[in-house]
């Protein structure tokens, strides 16, 4: 058995265009991050039944792409924004203001946003019947 490993769906180049430049050290943990994000996409679009076609991943190319570096931004932020891992929330006040945030990324890992399913065209309601006597899928 090969030892092959896929290629990501993304390059830090296209995350740079979507983000900032990165610096070598940046672009090392993105190109890993990325070949992540782009295994994790694998397996959570694998269940839906066109994407066993060559022409749905043809197809959707540039959304693969746009969900992969979206995953990758999404780690490396947290990672740098200075938040402790697993701190969900954060309030900074000084005098009579204050400001909240929330962590799309708590840990700083890659995740799973259901709204990634609508940038591929995928995890929509279908409706279909059964033929009782044949079995046959209408």
């Amino acid at each position: 058995m090969a030892d092959e490993q896929p290629n990501p769906f993304a390059t830090h180049e296209d995350l740079e265009k979507r983000w900032h430049t990165l610096t070598p050290d940046e672009q090392a943990q993105a190109d890993e991050l990325l070949l992540d994000a782009s295994e994790n996409i694998r397996n959570h679009v694998s269940v839906y039944p066109e994407t066993r076609e060559d022409s749905w991943w043809t197809a959707h190319r540039r959304g693969l792409e746009i969900v992969c570096c979206q995953m990758v931004r999404t780690a490396m932020e947290q990672q740098v924004s200075g938040v402790p891992t697993g701190v969900t929330q954060n309030t900074e006040t000084t005098g009579p203001f204050s400001n909240s945030y929330s962590w799309a990324s708590p840990d700083g890992y890659l995740r799973w946003n259901n709204d990634y399913l609508t940038v591929l065209g995928l995890g929509g309601q279908l409706a279909f019947s059964i033929d009782m006597a044949s079995g046959e899928v209408v």
